[in-house]
């Protein structure tokens, strides 16, 4: 597993210790010039073009396409924000086409970037102490999905940028990085980000000593297709040389090694990283981090250097695919090579297309097979595994396709079946869920009913296990499928989930949390499917209740959080509390708590701001609706 010491880690918390940027003084309260109309003119958009797929550069207003720059001020500084706007209903040459910024931001120095942008680069030139910027990239497509209460970051927006329906965005904000400590303003002296996680874009957390060394405020946004359905998110982070050399490496080592991306906490669940030494530091690059509000955390760790040939490992072998019920479960064969290094796991992940596209499920395990849940009955997905091992993921198989099966239609009611024929003596009566035994003539019946159901709810979701039936009827069973009920008994199925043969669980997932089901299981053989299971109940876990009687106080710049226990933990044990003091542009500050914790403290606010703070309680199911809010002002 790759050093945590030298992780790179996205995390939702603030810069600790930032002191407002010390701008020039001539640096505009608003808008910039929309042009530079002279060579020495400055805090002016110099040009702006875009080139659409296939076509030639021209001037972005000849699109039908607008840009801005202008001068916005927070609690940590001033930035500058631009961006190019009206991109609804253009057509996709232009909606995929290059746009070039060039910026002149005369002595404000350009340092970091943060935008809402698709293959992000970033450079500048200077000439006589005045600087000029040239962002390019291309617009990318946004759908952001507000959460109740913000929780899962800027999700919610602000006046500078607002969460709203599907959009295309072109736009980010620079900083100079003046005024914080010395490291940043040469660590991270060009360095930049793009993401389609963020509702607002922020800025980078820089500690020398820290694990993690750099962090950046927010990813949290769930990204939503064109079928409101979520999507995976994209990172690129460029790291300049500067900070390179302060952790000891060089682009090109750091490039040659590689990096892993581990989301949500788990340091055994990576994703594919692109690493490439560029402009004198490393570009990284990852496809797809994670579902936004599911996305807790994310860390690039760079590799460990090894010794010899290793490489990562070839592509699984004889990959095969069977569907169930919203899921697709994946087998195969190891590579034909290691890479010199043994495979510790393997990655299965499903895609709408049979090449490109965006994740849409996966699955991790040591195993030589997994089941990926989640995905749409009746869908048809392409599915592609890779192996891993010490130095990294290896190139994927090629896709095999699979059909997630529809949701089975519930058996007929007894009252619109015919009436039974009585049942000859010594036989079971109509009802029993035993069926008879083949014939004298080999007559092959269904399968009785699996044994032993045992329903483990989670967060919303519901593992299902259960022991094979007595009889198989006389001719192997297929496959087995779990249903969940409303009522114990009668009802339509509201999830199902399947199992190939041999294996004796599934996972019924999408549920409601905080809402009770009943669960049957039935096994299924050519000759047809057999009895249900009796029904047991399950109550898959909901958030936690919201944190109760929260208090605030505040001295030497600090706010003390203290608060209650909720009412309810939601079915699964609280693990941590998070209290959050948001102004007028939003979330300015958090601090967290573990479960047993009643308070904690939000450090170096400014002085004389009435803030509000606000306290949510965390469990396996999610974050909690915000208790009531307090007023609070920061007092000296």
């Amino acid at each position: 597993m790759p050093s945590r010491t030298a992780a790179i880690t996205l995390l939702a918390a603030l810069p600790l210790g930032f002191a407002p940027a010390q701008t020039p003084d001539d640096l505009p309260d608003g808008a910039w010039g929309s042009t530079c109309a002279a060579p020495e003119s400055v805090y002016c958009i110099a040009s702006a073009t875009i080139t659409p797929a296939g076509g030639a550069a021209q001037p972005v207003d000849a699109a039908g396409l607008a840009v801005s720059a202008a001068t916005l001020s927070d609690d940590y500084g001033d930035w500058v924000r631009w961006s190019v706007e009206n991109w609804a209903d253009k057509p996709a040459a232009v909606t995929g086409g290059t746009v070039e910024l060039v910026l002149r931001t005369g002595t404000f120095v350009p340092r970091f970037t943060n935008a809402t942008a698709a293959g992000l680069r970033v450079t500048r030139t200077v000439a006589d102490g005045k600087y000029e910027l040239t962002i390019r990239g291309r617009a990318t497509p946004t759908a952001w999905r507000a959460d109740t209460d913000c929780t899962a970051g800027y999700s919610c927006g602000d006046s500078d940028t607002t969460a709203d329906t599907t959009a295309y965005r072109f736009e980010g904000r620079t900083q100079d990085l003046e005024g914080s400590p010395g490291f940043y303003t040469t660590g991270l002296d060009g360095a930049y980000l793009a993401t389609d996680a963020q509702a607002r874009s922020d800025l980078l957390t820089y500690d020398t000593g820290g694990t993690p060394p750099v962090s950046l405020g927010v990813l949290g946004n769930p990204q939503l297709d064109a079928g409101g359905e979520a999507v995976r998110n994209f990172v690129t982070l460029f790291l300049p040389g500067p900070y390179l050399a302060a952790a000891g490496t060089s682009a090109a080592a750091a490039a040659s090694t590689g990096f892993d991306l581990v989301t949500s906490g788990d340091a055994t669940v990576h994703q594919r990283v692109t690493a490439t030494a560029d402009d004198g530091g490393v570009r990284l690059e990852a496809p797809d981090v994670g579902l936004g509000a599911d996305l807790a955390t994310a860390a690039f760790y760079p590799r460990a250097p090894q010794a010899g040939n290793v490489t990562a490992p070839g592509a699984p072998q004889s990959v095969q695919g069977a569907g169930g019920t919203g899921t697709a479960v994946v087998f195969w064969q190891p590579p034909s090579t290691s890479g010199g290094s043994a495979v510790t796991r393997y990655r299965a992940r499903a895609y709408a297309t049979p090449s490109g596209g965006a994740v849409v499920g996966s699955c991790e395990t040591a195993e030589s097979w997994c089941t990926i849940d989640g995905l749409d009955a009746g869908g048809t997905y392409h599915v592609a595994v890779s192996a891993v091992n010490n130095l990294g993921e290896g190139d994927p198989a090629s896709r095999v396709a699979v059909i997630a099966t529809a949701v089975p239609q519930p058996e007929p009611s007894p009252s619109d079946s015919p009436s039974p024929t009585p049942a000859p003596p010594g036989e079971p009566e109509p009802g029993t869920p035993a069926l008879p035994s083949p014939g004298p003539t080999g007559e092959a019946h269904p399968p009785y009913a699996p044994q032993d159901v045992e329903a483990t709810p989670g967060a919303r979701r519901i593992a299902v296990a259960w022991v094979v039936p007595d009889s198989d009827g006389g001719s192997p069973i297929t496959g087995y499928t779990a249903r969940a009920f409303p009522a114990a008994t009668g009802g339509a199925p509201v999830a199902s989930c399947q199992a190939p043969a041999g294996r004796y669980t599934c996972v019924l997932t999408g549920l409601t949390g905080g809402r009770t089901l009943f669960v049957e299981v039935t096994a299924t053989s050519a000759a047809g499917t057999g009895p249900a299971s009796a029904r047991v109940a399950a109550t898959p876990w909901t958030v936690p209740g919201a944190p109760r009687s929260v208090t605030a106080k505040s001295s030497d710049r600090k706010v003390t959080a203290g608060w209650k226990a909720p009412a309810s933990n939601g079915g699964s044990a609280i693990t941590g509390y998070r209290a959050e003091v948001s102004g007028k542009s939003g979330v300015v500050a958090r601090c967290t708590a573990p479960a047993a914790g009643r308070t904690c403290t939000i450090k170096k606010l400014k002085k004389g701001t009435t803030l509000t703070l606000r306290v949510l309680a965390v469990n396996s199911a999610g974050v909690s609706a915000p208790s009531k809010a307090v007023k609070i002002k920061v007092k000296d």
